[in-house]
């Protein structure tokens, strides 16, 4: 069985508010912790607003996936994401 591994686009805030892309519509945008608390943000495009324009994923936010995709999945706003 081949193993395949996604990698969602990420970057500090700094680059996101700078360069401000406008995501694809569904497309995840993780913003990377700096201070240090493991804790990121991530956004995810509309297709049409950018960076600075979106709103962050919050617990309201995952609600709705978990109302619309069921409980099978656990999401946590503490993503961990590391750099490779």
């Amino acid at each position: 069985m081949a193993y395949r591994r996604i990698v969602l686009r990420r970057d500090f805030a700094s680059n996101w508010q700078t360069n401000n892309p406008a995501l694809r519509q569904g497309e995840v945008g993780v913003e990377i912790d700096q201070s240090g608390s493991g804790y990121n943000r991530m956004k995810v495009g509309d297709g049409f607003l950018s960076w600075n324009d979106l709103p962050y994923i919050d617990d309201a936010g995952l609600d709705i996936i978990r109302t619309e995709y069921g409980d099978e999945v656990t999401f946590e706003l503490g993503l961990n994401t590391t750099l490779i």
